[in-house]
């Protein structure tokens, strides 16, 4: 992997581009293209169907974490969670937790679905997790889920963990929960989280400002998503919130400026070179750089939206993993070290 471009603020907002994609990489983008895009656009057209949306969740057990952890259910006050740990683990429980939130439009995936990635970031990190499977779209609305990932955070520190020593992580939707997590942790007076990891998130939820920065960029489209998807998901988020005043507070992230976003704990965020969603990742490192924050990308060529859920086979997705897992380990040691 090589720098190839800093921005001119201190610190600076770091950008890593990995150009080598592996075959099994393009093996899942063509899969992507050909199999899942169809449905999604499908979607797209007819959402107001009664869609399986739990189906994915729950053929997802043939998914097993990987070996080396050992796991437990979490019942929060609307849904559940799963905590899970290195087996063996002797760390003390102020060491340090991972809450991570899953991805999914909001409208599908779970615990299940997510477990492997989950337990390779806790077998790679030697750090403890708390998945949390929140309320989703189209039975409840986006706020419900912001809710409930709080309810993790709340969880993680009754029990006894300094909410300086917890990572936030989430890819695609949950990227948007991880960073509202942190924002309305310092928000409500809760403190501040260690850092932030994302993998391909979704930050503005209302499409407008990514269509536009896509159609000006000129790239192939994104082998994952038709474009029809997000104008699709901000209408099932608009119908389901109680008035427009949610709605517009769902994006207080996406509009917040650099005084705000660059006092969150430090950002990773890896993502595809050709992600629908890639200009979300752009706008908020830049808004956490220009207002002084600690903010690095990775963009990874021609990767599927979330292609470090397929490290068993796609070897950029175990270097992306190891990456993310020594975010995590140095974000979490240094807010130790600090209350040390």
């Amino acid at each position: 992997m090589t720098v190839s471009g800093r921005a001119p603020v201190a610190p600076p907002r770091a950008v890593a581009y990995e150009a080598h994609t592996s075959a099994f990489g393009r093996l899942a983008a063509m899969g992507s293209r050909a199999f899942v895009k169809p449905v999604i656009g499908l979607w797209a057209r007819l959402p107001r169907l009664p869609w399986p949306y739990r189906l994915l969740d729950q053929l997802a057990v043939l998914l097993p974490a990987v070996r080396g952890t050992v796991r437990h259910r979490v019942d929060l006050r609307h849904c559940r969670a799963e905590a899970m740990a290195p087996a063996g683990s002797t760390a003390p429980v102020e060491a340090g937790a991972i809450l991570y939130l899953h991805g999914g439009a909001f409208v599908v995936g779970g615990i299940r679905s997510h477990r492997r990635l989950v337990s390779r970031l806790v077998r790679l990190t030697g750090i403890p997790s708390l998945a949390v499977d929140y309320r989703k779209l189209p039975a409840n609305p986006v706020s419900a889920a912001v809710e409930d990932a709080m309810d993790g955070l709340h969880y993680l520190i009754d029990s006894g963990i300094p909410i300086e020593s917890i990572a936030v992580v989430g890819d695609s939707a949950g990227g948007f929960l991880a960073v509202t997590v942190a924002v309305e942790a310092r928000r409500r007076g809760l403190g501040q989280v260690a850092g932030v990891g994302l993998f391909s998130p979704i930050i503005d939820l209302e499409p407008t400002s990514k269509l536009v920065a896509i159609q000006a960029d000129g790239t192939a489209p994104d082998p994952l998503f038709p474009r029809a998807a997000l104008d699709a998901l901000w209408g099932l988020v608009q119908r389901t919130e109680a008035d427009d005043q949610a709605c517009e507070a769902l994006r207080s992230i996406a509009t917040a400026g650099p005084e705000e976003l660059g006092t969150l704990p430090p950002i990773h965020v890896q993502v595809g070179s050709g992600e629908l969603l890639r200009p979300d990742t752009d706008r908020l490192l830049a808004a956490c750089a220009a207002g002084g924050g600690t903010a690095t990308v990775e963009v990874f060529a021609n990767q599927i939206h979330v292609f470090q859920a397929g490290a068993d086979v796609i070897p950029e997705a175990r270097r992306a993993l190891a990456s993310m897992a020594g975010h995590i380990v140095v974000t979490i040691s240094k807010a130790g070290d600090k209350a040390a």
